[in-house]
């Protein structure tokens, strides 16, 4: 939905009038309800896109274009401790573009950071449903580790056997080369990897069989990591293929046993299944550290993630010394099963990260059980200092 449309409906449900709020201007940056990542918004900005996003969340839940994960009732709250002072983190939160930060360690929820009250009309709390965006690729390929351990795929290693795509490029490929964006398909899509080259199609508007259609006679070129948003997608609908009938019962699995999500948690679903999550920070928290957990425990799911490390690949994106470094990915050195390894600083340890657009965000101390879990309207916060030094060090900024 372009934003222009969405205007005329935010407006009118919260009865605002005008382009402006409190004499600033608002930008319409005119992608949807997001905020690109090079932009730098002011506060009107900001507050109008966070009641865009709720509006545009509340009304597909409500319509019934998400696929619902119910809670089953055992979800355990956390122990937590009062927040330490922070000014880096409290001027983050007073004007700045997180929306969400929790730093979670050993056990401990030591920082619970929100927005300052006051600030933005209805403000994020415990129920408030964020964009996982490209973090929700991370949970995806979390969904087929545990599709492996339950015996619907073979292994990571597993040739790709899937009938409606059997005349495409990825038909016989081994499914780590999808799972690692090394599919050889940078010659079929737009630079914005949201659309097949010559289609105006956003992907995600597309059923399976044009997908097929579109791609029908296609050829693997190249090794390299393209990241893209559309394998993803197609990774999704593959693992639902390969489940079949036990699928819900496996992600219950995951989300109500293993996570014990609070509420109900929920991707994006119009002809098929997506990469794209709606959940709560504390929920999100909760399958981060299921994730954690699994890989400590050194358990099915446990070696799948440790195998997706050890055949990571170089991450083409990689410039923490850059100036301009903005997002967490570009601290990463290898990208591999959805997730980022190798983190600057910290290439002897285990790191995992996930990196969703604007700043949704995981990085999970793999040897420490420390945790920093963050959502955010805009980039342009200190990823630097406010997530991965306080996973390096182990300690808030002052």
């Amino acid at each position: 939905m372009k934003l222009a449309v969405l205007a005329i409906a935010v407006l009118a449900l919260t009865g605002c009038k005008t382009t402006s709020i409190n004499g600033q201007h608002i930008t319409d940056y005119g992608d949807g309800v997001e905020i690109p990542e090079r932009a730098r918004p002011n506060e009107a900005t900001k507050r109008y896109y966070l009641r865009a996003q709720n509006y545009w969340m509340r009304t597909n839940i409500r319509r019934g274009r998400g696929y619902r994960i119910a809670p089953s009732g055992n979800a355990e709250p956390f122990q937590a401790q009062a927040n330490p002072p922070s000014k880096k983190l409290y001027k983050e939160f007073e004007t700045g573009s997180l929306l969400s930060y929790l730093y979670y360690d050993n056990g401990v929820v030591k920082y619970d950071g929100l927005p300052v009250q006051g600030r933005f009309k209805t403000s994020p709390n415990d129920d408030t449903y964020f964009f996982t965006h490209s973090t929700g690729k991370s949970i995806t390929s979390y969904i087929v580790g545990h599709a492996i351990c339950d015996g619907h795929i073979e292994s990571i290693n597993e040739l790709v056997d899937w009938p409606v795509l059997s005349k495409t490029l990825y038909q016989g490929q081994p499914l780590i080369d999808l799972l690692n964006m090394s599919a050889g398909d940078s010659h079929l899509m737009e630079k914005s990897t949201t659309r097949w080259k010559g289609h105006p199609s956003h992907h995600r508007g597309l059923s399976l069989s044009e997908v097929a259609k579109i791609l029908e006679g296609t050829e693997k070129r190249g090794s390299g990591v393209f990241y893209n948003n559309t394998l993803t997608d197609l990774i999704a609908n593959y693992t639902e293929y390969k489940t079949g009938e036990d699928y819900d019962g496996l992600v219950r699995k995951i989300f109500q046993d293993k996570a014990k999500i609070k509420k109900p948690v929920y991707y994006e679903r119009k002809h098929r299944a997506s990469y794209s999550y709606w959940i709560t920070r504390k929920d999100l928290l909760r399958v981060a550290i299921a994730m954690m957990e699994d890989y400590q425990a050194g358990n099915c799911v446990g070696q799948y993630l440790k195998d997706l490390q050890a055949q990571k690949k170089l991450w083409p994106n990689y410039g923490p010394h850059d100036k301009q470094t903005v997002l967490l990915m570009n601290f990463s050195r290898h990208y591999g099963g959805q997730f980022y390894w190798s983190f600057d600083g910290m290439r002897n340890r285990n790191i995992l990260g996930t990196d969703g657009k604007n700043g949704q965000n995981i990085l999970i101390d793999l040897d420490n059980s420390r945790i920093v879990v963050t959502h955010a309207i805009a980039a342009g916060w200190d990823v630097r200092h406010l997530q991965h030094r306080v996973i390096k060090e182990g300690k808030l900024p002052d």
